[in-house]
C-alpha cells in the first residue's frame, strides 16, 4: 500500500514535538516570522529555498530533503485537482486529435467559434456530439454521409469531410428563420431562377430568398482533400443547404443549389419519403446512386424546362453564343446556365472559346 503524501510542515511539527521544541524557539532560530512558521507547520505554505537552508542549518535534515518533500506533495496535490486533471486529459486528448488526424484542427481554428487550444476540446465535442475522444473516433468511424454532392475526380479525406458537415450543421444551428411550407416550391423556384438571370449580388440574394421561404442557406469553406460541392439536411425543423462555392461560376452554383432544393423537396421532405428525413440514414450503393439521380434530374429540368431544352438542342445542330444568347434572352434563362448545360451534353463545346464566360462569373 503506497504510503500517504503529507505536507513537510507535517513532518516539521511532528520532529519539533519529538524535540520539545516550540514553534517560537524555532522560528528564532531560522529568523522567519512566527506567523509563517505556524502556516507552514499547518500545512498551508510551501517550504522554499531559504527556509529550506535556514532548516538545515538549525539541523533540521538538509534542504534538498525539504524541497524533494514539498515538491512531492506539490505534485501529488495537481495530480488530484480537478482543474489540472481535466487539463492534462484535454492536452492529452488534444493531442492524440492532432497526431491521429481524426478532426483537422485548423479548419475549426479559422472559423473563429472560439477553438483555438485544448482548453476548447469540449466545443469540438460538442460539434461532433461526443463526450470524449473515444467517442469522437467511434462518430467519425460510422458517420455515413448523404445528401452531398461531391466530385470523384479528387481525392478525399473522410475525416474532413465529417469536419465539414458538421461544421455546416453547427452554423445552421445559429441560424433563426420562419417556418417552412412546400406549398412554396414553384414560386421560391422561379425567383431564384430570375435572381441567376440577373446576375447581380447572386449569393446575397439566394440566401434571402430561400431564408423567406423556410430554408436555411449557407455557404462554408472546405477543408483540404473535401470535394464536397453542397449538403442538404434539416436543421430545427427547417430544410437547409450548404454549399461550398468550390467554382466561382453562376451555372455550378445554380446546378449545385437546385441538386440540393431537389434533395430537400424530393427526399428530405416529401411526404412520402419518411426514411430520407435522417440525414445519415444507412445508405447502400444502389439507392445512392437513385438518390442522386432524383437530384440531378430536379435540378436539371427545373433551371431549363424539358420540353424547352428538348425544342433548342432539336433545332440547332450548332450552339454559337448568338444562338445560346438569344435563347437565354427569350426564356430569361442565364446564358451561363444554358452553356453550361450544352457543356455537359455536348463535351466538345467545354473548350471553345466564348463570350459568356465572363458573363458566368459568380457575383456574390
Amino acid at each position: 500500500m503506497q504510503n500517504k503524501i503529507i505536507h513537510p510542515g507535517i513532518l516539521l511539527d511532528n520532529m519539533l514535538n519529538e524535540r520539545s521544541l516550540s514553534q517560537r524557539d524555532l522560528a528564532s532560530r531560522i529568523d522567519v516570522a512566527h506567523s509563517l512558521l505556524n502556516n507552514i507547520l499547518k500545512g498551508n505554505r510551501n517550504i522554499n529555498v531559504h527556509i529550506a537552508i535556514a532548516l538545515e542549518s538549525a539541523g533540521f535534515e538538509d534542504a534538498n530533503y525539504w524541497l524533494i518533500e514539498q515538491m512531492k506533495f506539490n505534485l501529488n496535490q495537481a495530480q488530484n485537482d480537478k482543474d489540472v486533471i481535466k487539463k492534462t486529459k484535454s492536452i492529452k486528448e488534444w493531442n492524440d486529435i492532432e497526431h491521429d488526424g481524426i478532426v483537422p484542427l485548423s479548419f475549426f481554428k479559422k472559423h473563429n467559434i472560439g477553438i483555438k487550444t485544448s482548453d476548447d476540446i469540449d466545443k469540438i465535442y460538442g460539434i461532433y456530439g461526443v463526450n470524449d475522444y473515444n467517442g469522437l473516433k467511434k462518430r467519425v468511424n460510422d458517420f455515413n454521409p448523404t445528401y452531398f454532392r461531391k466530385s470523384s475526380k479528387f481525392s478525399e479525406n473522410k475525416n474532413n469531410v465529417v469536419a465539414w458537415s458538421l461544421m455546416a450543421k453547427y452554423k445552421a444551428k445559429q441560424e433563426n428563420i420562419s417556418d417552412f411550407q412546400r406549398s412554396n416550391e414553384a414560386v421560391l423556384l422561379n425567383e431564384l431562377k430570375k435572381c441567376f438571370f440577373e446576375n447581380e449580388n447572386v449569393i446575397k440574394k439566394t440566401k434571402k430568398i430561400l431564408n423567406k421561404y423556410g430554408i436555411k442557406f449557407l455557404t462554408l469553406n472546405r477543408p483540404p482533400q473535401t470535394p464536397v460541392d453542397g449538403k442538404s439536411f434539416i436543421s430545427e425543423n427547417n430544410p437547409t443547404i450548404v454549399l461550398s462555392l468550390k467554382y466561382k461560376r453562376l451555372d455550378n452554383f445554380a446546378f449545385t443549389l437546385f441538386h440540393e432544393l431537389g434533395h430537400v423537396f424530393e427526399h428530405l421532405t416529401h411526404p412520402e419519403r419518411p426514411e430520407y428525413r435522417n440525414e445519415e440514414f444507412f445508405i447502400n450503393s444502389s439507392n445512392a446512386e437513385i438518390v442522386e439521380f432524383q437530384a440531378d434530374n430536379y435540378a436539371r429540368n427545373n433551371l431549363i424546362e424539358l420540353g424547352i431544352w428538348s425544342d433548342f438542342i432539336t433545332f440547332n445542330e450548332d450552339f454559337t453564343d448568338d444562338i445560346i444568347l438569344e435563347f437565354s434572352r427569350k426564356h430569361k434563362i442565364h446564358p451561363g446556365i444554358v452553356r453550361g448545360r450544352v457543356c455537359f451534353e455536348y463535351s466538345e463545346y467545354y473548350r471553345k472559346r466564348s463570350v459568356i464566360t465572363e458573363m458566368n462569373k459568380l457575383t456574390v
